[in-house]
This record gives structure tokens, C-alpha cells and sequence, in this order.
């Protein structure tokens, strides 16, 4: 499939790519919306949704692309589209969304999901000082990633527990009339179809793509096929932030960057050694672990991520970007 992309004329690789991108985000966007259909209709609590099953729905680009990539032989792609997307969901979206409101968080939200994802964050840049991962270190990752879940489930369920004790946990008028979960069933399925051909059309474009401007793979996965893949958080940040629902955006950012490191880096790291590059190293790494500091603190102190504290996330990014050019032309 690869030789096939790459024996077009450029203009059909451009045109594929963009029809490969819009694919992708559309059926992330029904897969996201079937998703949280399934769980309203079955009562899972607001902080699963965001945390762990819209995260799991929004971050399945990223998994599509990545472990592609690495099937093809592309791990370069495969680390700059993880960790671009943990650097675009906390500078780009969150910085954007927190811009349009004031972003609402929960601090043991905060304290344990942004726990779990800074530890992820500093536990991948430990791992990669050897200057791969190993399948060791995709066997310790996964078991991060079942960590998260235990312990996202468990609070989730106290929580549930909670809000029954108290009767703050209203019967919704679908879940009364027993709607059928067959229709959100096929669109999932569908949605997953979509994604994976989106998937194949976005990475057999970027090697042609990338000779065509004389960029390397990692830059082009940096940031066209990384801010590509994290369009569907960017549509749940946004429409959370217009509709007043904070929490469940910064939730599904942090479960997001957490599964982008343990089920993404930890699955593609099984399947084959991945090679850092060392830009990744020396800045790729060094952002994105300063990102998210930088909106655990925000998130906490304040139970809200204000707006200049949004402007303080997108200008990292843009200093992280220019200096990624001036590395790239150096």
C-alpha cells in the first residue's frame, strides 16, 4: 500500500491525505458520539466519560496511525503523532478551549488522573534515555495503563455510589423509555471502519509528503499528522467549553495524553523497538512534560483553568514550534 502512495503524483498524495484527515476526524467524532450515547443510556458516571471512555473513543486515531506506522516500519511517526497529540491537546486545545472559558477542573481529579499522567509523561522519558523502547518497557507501560484504569474505575464507581446515596444521580428520559443500544452499537462500528481507512490514507501520504518538501517523517508527525489525529478532542474540548462542561474536557485531555503514552506507546513498543530520535529528546520530551505541569498546577490551585492561564499554554506551544523549526533548519 505504501509503494502505491508514494508511485502517485503529489497532488493526489496532498488530496488523500486531507481526504484521509477529514475521515479520520469524522468518524472519531461518530465513534466519540456513539460512545457517549452507550453511556449515558447505561448511567456511567460524567468523570468516566471524560476520563477513560471518551478518551479511549478520542485517542483511537492515534492508536490506528501510530501502530501502522510502526507495522510499516515508521516509528518516528509513531512517537512525533503521540507525543505531537499529548502537546497539542494540553498547549493547542486545552490553551484554546480555557480561552473561550474558564475551564472548571475537580482537584482529586487533578491530583490522581494528573498524577497518573505526569507520571506517564516522566516514566516514557526515563525509558527512552537508552535511546529506544523496548518491549520491556512496552510490557511496564501497559501495566501503567491498567493502573489507570483500576484506579479511574474505582473512583468513578465511589463517586456513583455517592451521588445514589444522595439521589443527585437523575434518571435521564432516554435511560427511562429503555432507548436500544443497537443504533450507537453500528455507529461505533462504523466509526472504528473509519477510522482505520482514514488512518491508512493519512500515513501512506506522509513519507511521500514529507521527500516532497525535504521535511523528515518526525516533523511531518509532529504536527499535520499529530494535530490531525487530535481533532476529535479538539471538537470535545470545544463544545464542552461552549456547553459549560469544563470538567469533562480537562478529563478527557489528561485520559487522553495518559492512553497516548501506556496503550499507544506501550502497544507499538510491543510490537516492534521504537528508535528516539533525539530531537525528541532534547525538546520534544522537555515540552511536553513541562505542559503538563504547567496544567496540573493551573488546574489545581483554583479548581479552574482560567483564561490567562490558556494563554500561557498556547504561547509554550508556539515557543515549542518555533523552536522546532530553528532545530529542524539548524
Amino acid at each position: 500500500m505504501e509503494g502505491f502512495f508514494q508511485g502517485l503524483p503529489i497532488w493526489v498524495n496532498f488530496v488523500l491525505f486531507l481526504v484521509g484527515m477529514v475521515l479520520i476526524t469524522k468518524s472519531g467524532d461518530y465513534f466519540t458520539d456513539a460512545a457517549v450515547h452507550i453511556a449515558v443510556l447505561t448511567r456511567i458516571p460524567k468523570i468516566l466519560i471524560g476520563a477513560t471512555l471518551v478518551s479511549i473513543c478520542t485517542t483511537c486515531p492515534e492508536f490506528a496511525v501510530s501502530f501502522l506506522a510502526t507495522v510499516e516500519g515508521k516509528e518516528t511517526v509513531a512517537i512525533g503523532n503521540n507525543i505531537g497529540s499529548c502537546i497539542i491537546n494540553i498547549g493547542l486545545i486545552c490553551g484554546t478551549s480555557s480561552l473561550i472559558r474558564s475551564s472548571s477542573t475537580n482537584k482529586s481529579l487533578i491530583v490522581g488522573q494528573g498524577a497518573f499522567m505526569l507520571m506517564a509523561g516522566i516514566l516514557v522519558y526515563l525509558f527512552s534515555l537508552g535511546g529506544d523502547l523496548t518491549r520491556v518497557d512496552g510490557i511496564i507501560l501497559w501495566l501503567g495503563l491498567i493502573g489507570y484504569f483500576y484506579y479511574s474505575i474505582r473512583m468513578a464507581w465511589a463517586k456513583r455510589r455517592s451521588a445514589e446515596a444522595t439521589e443527585d444521580l437523575p434518571e435521564t428520559e432516554e435511560a427511562s423509555q429503555g432507548v436500544g443500544l443497537l443504533k450507537p452499537f453500528v455507529t461505533l462500528v462504523l466509526g472504528a471502519i473509519g477510522i482505520i481507512i482514514g488512518s491508512q490514507l493519512l500515513v501512506g501520504n506522509v513519507t511521500p509528503i514529507a521527500k516532497f518538501f525535504g521535511v523528515p517523517d518526525l516533523i511531518i508527525a509532529l504536527t499535520l499528522v499529530a494535530l490531525g489525529t487530535s481533532l476529535p478532542e479538539f471538537v470535545v474540548a470545544i463544545t464542552a467549553a461552549i456547553k459549560k462542561h469544563g470538567e469533562l474536557s480537562i478529563g478527557n485531555i489528561i485520559g487522553a495524553d495518559i492512553l497516548n503514552i501506556f496503550w499507544i506507546l506501550g502497544s507499538c513498543s510491543l510490537y516492534s523497538p521504537l528508535p528516539i530520535p533525539r530531537q525528541t529528546m532534547v525538546l520534544d520530551y522537555p515540552f511536553m512534560i513541562l505542559l503538563m505541569v504547567l496544567m496540573i498546577a493551573f488546574g489545581y490551585t483554583r479548581s479552574r483553568i482560567e483564561r490567562w492561564e490558556g494563554t500561557v499554554l498556547l504561547a509554550v506551544i508556539v515557543v515549542y514550534l518555533t523552536l522546532m523549526m530553528v532545530y529542524f533548519t539548524s
